[in-house]
């Protein structure tokens, strides 16, 4: 018989699996659960429960055969069937990243009547990186409701709050995140500066007028200067443009994934959560720019209605990157 510890779980043993540790319990039976039962924390019911209820199965969308197409469609589904508890979870979301703004203001604010500018600089950080660590958290517990919505779960916003002890594996993949891309970005303004000093954009803009510029007022003659700013304009757009699509866009893209993958994950780790995304996004990123165009624009879409749009188009587009990473990372075993 498997032992059983209801002081927390601690030494229990899995029902289904006595050789195994228990990792976590049923929501609905209260069932010791280990990880092959959870499925490496991706399943809040035992299989037991999920067999009585018909919950839990597996996304209709495969690497293989999904589209932007079938990704809005199922996406949309899984919306209508939850819309109100959906807008609530990105409200309460919204209301993680008011808090996060807020730890990152009052530690500024500490930072500044410190006349020591070390310490200044290290308040100011403090408050930058736990305003991450906040957002983040309400974020990663949003994705975490949302990937059961679209297993067939019903929304629970109990799930959003479930996500603090990974804290710590979000920071690291962030800071890991912001290591790798800025010296993409000094290679984009570096290139864009280069493209406008090839072109004699540079000169012109040392020769230009600013203080006619920032009147209103511009003579004939800076008009004219300003006008030989166009092929630089032009130049640092096309070098820019090329970068962004590679190695901009190979960079980028997996990156819409980590967010689902911590959040899917029960003890992530930074280095395997970005190998895996990368791995996911292998072949399909064209696909990935696709969804996250027509997100971005349904987004859009609910801002230009008087912002009211805003909350459940933000539920919708969150609905479509969770469903992009449920259909990549399913059968990514295989390929």
């Amino acid at each position: 018989m498997a032992e059983m510890d209801f002081g927390g779980g601690a030494g229990a043993l899995c029902p289904l699996h006595p050789a195994h540790a228990a990792s976590s319990t049923c929501t609905r039976c209260g069932n010791f659960m280990c990880d092959t039962c959870s499925e490496g924390g991706a399943q809040a019911l035992c299989p037991g429960c999920r067999e009585r209820t018909g919950l839990g199965q597996s996304f209709p969308l495969t690497r293989g055969t999904w589209t932007v197409s079938a990704l809005l469609d199922t996406a949309w589904a899984a919306f209508k069937r939850d819309w109100v508890m959906i807008c609530v979870g990105v409200l309460i979301a919204m209301a993680g990243s008011i808090v996060g703004e807020i730890v990152k203001q009052i530690l500024t604010l500490m930072g500044g009547v410190v006349d020591n500018v070390a310490v200044t600089a290290v308040f100011i950080g403090l408050g930058y990186l736990g305003s991450t660590v906040v957002q983040g958290v309400a974020n990663l517990g949003l994705m975490r409701m949302l990937l059961d919505v679209l297993e067939g779960r019903k929304a629970d916003l109990g799930r959003i709050f479930t996500q603090f002890h990974k804290a710590v594996p979000y920071l690291l993949t962030t800071l890991i995140i912001f290591a790798v891309m800025l010296p993409f970005l000094l290679l984009v303004f570096g290139a864009g500066v280069g493209a406008a000093a090839v072109t004699g954009g540079l000169g012109a803009l040392e020769s230009l007028d600013w203080t006619s510029l920032n009147e209103g007022n511009p003579s004939e003659e800076t008009v004219r200067e300003f006008g030989t700013l166009w092929p630089a304009m032009v130049a640092m757009l096309v070098v820019g443009g090329g970068l962004s699509i590679f190695p901009g866009m190979w960079l980028g893209m997996p990156l819409l994934l980590v967010q689902p993958e911590l959040a899917r994950s029960e003890n992530p780790t930074a280095m395997a959560t970005l190998r895996r995304c990368f791995a996911y996004a292998r072949g399909h990123r064209l696909g990935m720019l696709g969804a996250a165009l027509l997100g971005t624009l349904i987004t859009f879409a609910g801002i230009l209605a008087c912002c009211v749009g805003l909350v459940p188009a933000a539920g919708l587009f969150n609905l479509m990157m969770a469903g992009l990473y449920l259909a990549l990372s399913n059968g990514a075993e295989e390929t």
